[in-house]
């Protein structure tokens, strides 16, 4: 007896639960965005990656500068190896050296520079962009946006509410 309607009560459970789960997949709405799109797509996003290229030419132009000097040093060593004498050759090997040097971590610098100055404007987007998802996902009611659907392995392209997002996101100061 007692087996009995420990079975009915799990049956009673289980039932319950599966109807549970049917009204909240009926009631929800699921959608995704795809970052790498809003990113590139967004007014900010272009403006973000405008200043990158603009700095990305900055630190280029003093690479340049720097490397030019160093060609120029090189080839000054080149030509005179044999007029100057070794105690002036050693000091401008050691010059020419000290200038390798500067140029690797300019080089090294600028790169960071670079990459640090993309990650903020990318968080600052993301930033943006997630207060826009809110808002758009209480407008349109969905119940789940995700914002990596690569985690996930499909998703059914008619699921991708990036555009909405852009739209919103790029109605905004």
């Amino acid at each position: 007896m007692r087996v009995r309607n420990r079975l009915m009560v799990l049956f009673c459970i289980f039932f319950g639960l599966a109807l549970c789960t049917t009204s909240f997949a009926a009631d929800s709405k699921v959608g995704y965005i795809n970052l790498q799109r809003l990113i590139k797509e967004s007014k900010m996003g272009k403006a973000a990656q405008k200043d990158i290229k603009t700095l990305r030419e900055k630190k280029q132009a003093l690479v340049n500068k720097k490397q030019e000097e160093i060609k120029k040093k090189n080839a000054f060593l080149t030509k005179n190896v044999k007029k100057l004498p070794a105690s002036e050759i050693q000091k401008k090997q050691e010059d020419l050296q000290q200038s390798i040097k500067v140029f690797k971590r300019l080089v090294a610098d600028a790169k960071e520079d670079i990459t640090r100055e993309d990650r903020q404007l990318v968080a600052i987007i993301l930033r943006k962009a997630n207060d826009v998802l809110k808002k758009v996902a209480k407008k349109y009611k969905y119940t789940i946006i995700l914002k990596d659907p690569k985690a996930i392995g499909y998703l059914d392209p008619k699921f991708d509410i990036t555009d909405l997002v852009l739209r919103e996101l790029n109605k905004k100061k």
